[in-house]
């Protein structure tokens, strides 16, 4: 059974943990996160680089062997290592999630945290700095704005800001009334059927 999106973050997290005092003691966080994210990119681009990671039919003697003749020397040595011992306790297959929590760690540490707001159309200048002026009230960092555009939102925004998500959008505004009306017919049925 695939690990949840929780499980993987947690596990992977043990890692970023780990590369993150050794970037940090090297000064090279901005260049680790850097090849993390190109690692990153590399795994979700290329089909064959992603089964190569997760197969569990390749050997990890040999997937070792592999994973240092394509990137010793290419990347920082802290980078291949995490690697190596990730793919020493079967656990390379989660180098995306690994990516994430690394970045997630560096933002707390220099007191940032990522924004996202979806809404449906373009927002404006003002209304972006509105959002940027929220979120660094209700976290107390300095927030860094990402943007996306969803037609399929409606109306309204949702907002996640470092993993809490406050859904103001019409999409899930209709989906909570469309659960409600479905709970009072089931609720209806059951009454009636009692009274048969």
């Amino acid at each position: 059974m695939a690990e949840s999106l929780d499980k993987q973050l947690e596990v992977a997290d043990v890692y970023a943990a780990a590369l993150f005092e050794l970037a940090r003691e090297a000064n090279a966080l901005d260049a680790v996160r850097r090849e993390l994210a190109e690692l990153a990119r590399l795994e979700q681009t290329e089909p064959n680089f992603a089964a190569f990671l997760g197969s569990g039919a390749i050997d990890v003697e040999h997937r070792r062997g592999s994973l240092e003749r394509m990137f010793r020397g290419k990347l920082s040595d802290v980078v291949v290592d995490t690697l190596l011992v990730m793919n020493g306790h079967r656990r390379v297959h989660l180098l995306e999630a690994l990516a994430r929590c690394f970045a997630v760690r560096q933002e707390h540490a220099a007191g940032e945290v990522e924004v996202t707001v979806t809404s449906a159309v373009e927002l404006t200048s003002q209304q972006k700095a509105e959002i940027g002026a929220l979120a660094a009230e209700l976290s107390g960092k300095r927030p860094l704005l990402t943007c996306r555009v969803d037609p399929e939102v409606i109306g309204g925004l949702s907002v996640e800001i470092g993993g809490y998500r406050f859904d103001y959008s019409l999409r899930r505004q209709l989906q909570m009334a469309r659960a409600r009306l479905l709970e009072r017919s089931a609720r209806g049925l059951a009454v009636g059927a009692m009274s048969e």
